[in-house]
């Protein structure tokens, strides 16, 4: 008895979930979505050109923390190995200090950038 209770009540969520996202599609409109591309093994494609503006002092600061990552992420790989590069630590003090500058310089500007 419960098994055959079991198989008839197995398919209901299915069919609810296969009806909810068939909502959810029509309701936030997705109808360029090809789901079919990346089994076909075609090139998925952006209907549309995107472009992103960011400004010039946010992306020299983006540009100086990239850098000291890596440079920090080198030295910590090195230091693992014991060995010691002068220049990149200088670099590194060098990095730290001009994005601590420009930290504090915003911060009196009133300005803010997510350290």
């Amino acid at each position: 008895m419960w098994r055959t209770f079991i198989l008839l009540c197995l398919p209901l969520p299915l069919l609810l979930l296969f009806f909810a996202y068939k909502h959810l599609l029509k309701r936030y409109e997705i109808r360029n979505f090809d789901l079919t591309a990346p089994v076909d093994g075609r090139t998925l494609t952006c209907s549309q050109p995107q472009e992103l503006f960011i400004s010039q002092p946010f992306a020299e600061r983006a540009r100086l923390k990239a850098r000291l990552y890596n440079l920090l992420r080198e030295s910590l790989y090195d230091d693992s190995k014991g060995v010691v590069n002068i220049a990149r630590e200088k670099e590194i003090k060098h990095l730290a200090s001009k994005l601590k500058d420009d930290r504090m310089r915003l911060a009196g500007r009133g300005a803010s950038l997510d350290s």
